[in-house]
C-alpha cells in the first residue's frame, strides 16, 4: 500500500506572526492537515461499498462560532485571540461505472476501488506515522505527537473512527483534537475539532459532538 504525505511547507508559519495569530493559523492549518491527510491517503476497498448510501451529515456549530473563507471551516467570534475550530469535509466515494462497448473493447475497467481513497483500513499505525511526517515538515522538529485514542466508532448506523490526539509545538500550549471519519458507500464525513489548552470550548465542543447525525 502507497501512503501519500500531504506537501505543506507553503503552511509554514513566518517569524512575523504574534503570538495568539502564530497560534490560530498553525491551529487552522493543522485542521486543514487533517482533512487532506484523510482525503489523499489512501487507497480504496470493495468493502466500502457495502455500507449504505448517506445523502448528508449534519452537527450543530456552538454558539459564538463563525463560517470562514475556507468552506467548512470555522472559528471563534473573537479569532485569533481564540485559537479553537471545527472544520468539516465530505469526500464523495468513486463508484464503479457502467461502460459502454467502446469502453469494454478498450480494456477501461468498472471497477473504481483502484483510486487513492482507503478509508476503512485506516489504523492507528498510519495516522500516527504520516501525522508525526507532516507536523515534523510544519515545524521542522519532534512535537511529541500522541495518539490518545483510536478507536471504532458508529454514527446513526454509519461506521468508522474516533481518533483523539495532541501534541506541543515548542513555545506553545498542547493542543488537542478530536477526529470524526464516519463512512458510507458514498461519501465519507471527516470533523476535526481544534483546541489549545487556554481555549475554554471543551464543554461546548462535546455537546456538538453528540449532535452529529447522518442521513
Amino acid at each position: 500500500m502507497t501512503l501519500k504525505r500531504k506537501n505543506i511547507a507553503e503552511n509554514k508559519i513566518t517569524d512575523k506572526a504574534s503570538h495568539f495569530g502564530k497560534k490560530a493559523v498553525c491551529m487552522l492549518t493543522l485542521a486543514v492537515m487533517v482533512i487532506s491527510f484523510i482525503g489523499n491517503g489512501m487507497v480504496a476497498k470493495a468493502g466500502i461499498k457495502e455500507l449504505n448510501k448517506a445523502k448528508y451529515c449534519s452537527f450543530i456549530i456552538p454558539s459564538g462560532f463563525k463560517p470562514t473563507e475556507t468552506p467548512g471551516l470555522y472559528v471563534n467570534e473573537h479569532h485569533p485571540l481564540e485559537s479553537a475550530n471545527i472544520s468539516y469535509s465530505v469526500t464523495n466515494i468513486p463508484q464503479d461505472k457502467i461502460l459502454t462497448n467502446e469502453e469494454k473493447k478498450r480494456g477501461e475497467k468498472a471497477d473504481a476501488s483502484d483510486v487513492d481513497i482507503l478509508y476503512d483500513e485506516l489504523s492507528q499505525e498510519m495516522y500516527q506515522e504520516i501525522q508525526e511526517e507532516n507536523y515534523k515538515e510544519l515545524y521542522g522538529e519532534n512535537i511529541n505527537f500522541t495518539i490518545e485514542s483510536f478507536e471504532n466508532n458508529e454514527i446513526d448506523g454509519f461506521p468508522g473512527y474516533l481518533i483523539k490526539t495532541n501534541f506541543t509545538p515548542e513555545g506553545m500550549q498542547t493542543i488537542h483534537q478530536t477526529v470524526y471519519i464516519i463512512l458510507s458507500s458514498n461519501k465519507v464525513f471527516t470533523l476535526v475539532y481544534s483546541w489549545a489548552d487556554d481555549d475554554y470550548f471543551e464543554e461546548a465542543f462535546n455537546e456538538s459532538m453528540t449532535s452529529i447525525h447522518v442521513r
